[in-house]
């Protein structure tokens, strides 16, 4: 293991690594089904939540897992040709937040990308593509050969205006 991973502090980041480890040794992704419809556009929000604690599994840690839930002003999300804000989440916890960002990608299915810091500019962008628990157990790890970044990561607008990060 790299010198950087730490171990986890959390319980989502420790069922996550469990996850991870259980995918290599059986080669095996657990089944979550299909995500939970969207009821009305009232309740956008609710339902991102709703896709990302399904996503994680969270419902079946033993424990509630509180997750909150906003528009992001920085990150534009498009959906049908329409323009709409991306959606910001975040699962707290003593020591540090695990914060995502909700977004359509180019097959228009809802992916969500870990906010981390960027390397050059220090802002908080899409860092890494995290649709399962497993995958969130392998960046916590560094352990699977995909890793690299999120598609979305050189085109944040969160990056500074002199980043170079950015693929502008």
């Amino acid at each position: 293991m790299p010198s950087t991973t730490r171990k986890p502090f959390n319980p989502v980041e420790a069922a996550a690594v469990q996850a991870a480890v259980e995918r290599a040794q059986t080669g095996q992704a657990s089944q979550i089904g299909p995500d939970p419809a969207l009821h009305s556009h009232d309740a956008e929000l609710r339902w991102v939540e709703a896709v990302l604690r399904h996503r994680l599994s969270l419902r079946t840690l033993g424990r509630p897992i509180g997750i909150r839930t906003r528009d992001d002003d920085t990150h534009p999300l498009v959906a049908d040709g329409m323009h709409f804000p991306a959606v910001a989440l975040s699962i707290p916890f003593a020591d540090r937040p695990l914060d995502f960002l909700a977004t359509y990608d180019d097959r228009r299915r809802l992916t969500f990308d870990l906010l981390a810091p960027c390397d050059q500019c220090g802002k908080p962008v899409p860092t890494e593509e995290i649709n399962s628990l497993e995958d969130l157990g392998d960046y916590l790890l560094q352990t699977r050969d995909g890793l690299g970044g999120s598609p979305r990561l050189r085109t944040s607008p969160a990056h500074t205006a002199d980043c170079l990060a950015r693929g502008d």
